[in-house]
């Protein structure tokens, strides 16, 4: 930091000393270890200091009792509940950002109440904001590849380190089944903002699913301009009536199909892109592996695993219907629980 400063900006905690440098991002100095700061002035000499965490090496700590593995929403209300309650727990996000997939959607969350007009990376972003302004402890960028025991808890072994908590909780959330496919320009594995940045006007595109995912983006490409769009499904859709109501031009094709990504037909029928909305599948870190139901880790009513003082919440489980909703209750759930424990 030596040398490369224009000015220094007091900070609620005194003991760390953060600089910044004007139209430009810079490392922060001893007490906020592993940021990058940007600086917007203001009026009447205000500025805010915009903080992102980078993958600076991540160190073991000496006294850690919960490490929370994934930044989703159910994530993201543990690690909020366990500082509020004051239990000493650290987050570890493999993305550069926090809000799991809602920070893939670019549609409005019409479903969690009192958030009417915002999108879902709307969402994402007030959860990154939130444990920001309560300096609730995180990392990004900071994949756990493996998860073993230790006398004390468990080790978090990350790409840069390893961190040594007494409790672990998982909530790595769900990501879109792909299926045989392979994402590319011309096939789109679930939704969200890859499929949204495709151009699509004046294409042929084949949907492939039979699920709410499945109408939703048949509606959201046939009123995008696309020349045509196809739903086929090997079983009867189990979508609901109100959104297939929503697309009543768009033909479904139930039963058995042949999709060849490397020719782009399905049934030998061209077409120019195919949207896999196959569902989602259970996120699982290396390493000790819990009891799973399905696919997802198995749970009881407390969030507790089969494995003692390894605990899971959100869609990672299964255990709720899985929305925002449910996810963030379930974080809370768990580090209550937690809280009680120590």
């Amino acid at each position: 930091m030596d040398g490369i400063s224009d000015g220094q900006i007091s900070d609620p905690n005194p003991s760390s000393h953060i600089f910044y440098k004007q139209g430009g991002p810079l490392c922060v100095s001893k007490g906020v270890v592993g940021y990058l700061v940007y600086l917007r002035t203001l009026p009447k000499n205000r500025c805010i200091l915009f903080l992102t965490r980078s993958n600076a090496p991540m160190k073991p700590s000496t006294h850690l009792d919960v490490g929370i593995i994934g930044g989703g929403p159910a994530g993201c209300a543990c690690a909020l509940w366990l500082h509020k309650l004051g239990v000493t727990a650290h987050l570890i996000e493999g993305a550069n950002r926090l809000g799991g997939l809602q920070a893939r959607s670019p549609y409005e969350n019409l479903w969690l109440p009192g958030v009417q007009g915002r999108t879902g990376q709307a969402v994402a972003q007030a959860f990154q904001t939130h444990l920001d302004s309560d300096q609730v402890p995180y990392s990004l960028n900071q994949r756990v590849h493996h998860i073993t025991p230790t006398p004390d808890g468990f080790a978090l072994h990350t790409d840069t380190g390893t961190l040594t908590p007494r409790f672990v909780v998982i909530a790595t959330g769900t990501l879109p089944r792909s299926g045989p496919f392979i994402a590319s320009d011309t096939v789109l594995i679930g939704p969200g903002v890859d499929i949204e940045n495709t151009p699509v006007e004046g294409r042929k595109i084949a949907v492939l699913g039979g699920g709410d995912n499945a109408y939703d983006q048949a509606r959201f490409l046939r009123d995008r301009n696309a020349a045509e769009v196809v739903i086929f499904s090997r079983s009867p859709p189990r979508g609901q009536t109100t959104l297939r109501q929503l697309i009543p031009d768009v033909p479904i094709r139930i039963g058995p199909y042949h999709a060849d990504q490397h020719t782009m037909t399905i049934n030998d029928e061209y077409f120019d892109l195919f949207a896999v909305m196959y569902g989602f599948e259970a996120i699982i870190p290396e390493g000790l592996i819990p009891d799973l139901d399905n696919g997802y880790i198995r749970v009881n009513r407390f969030g507790e695993t089969s494995i003692a003082n390894l605990y899971a919440c959100g869609e990672v489980t299964d255990y709720w219907h899985p929305c925002v909703a449910t996810a963030t209750a379930h974080g809370i759930q768990v580090a209550k629980q937690i809280s009680l424990r120590l």
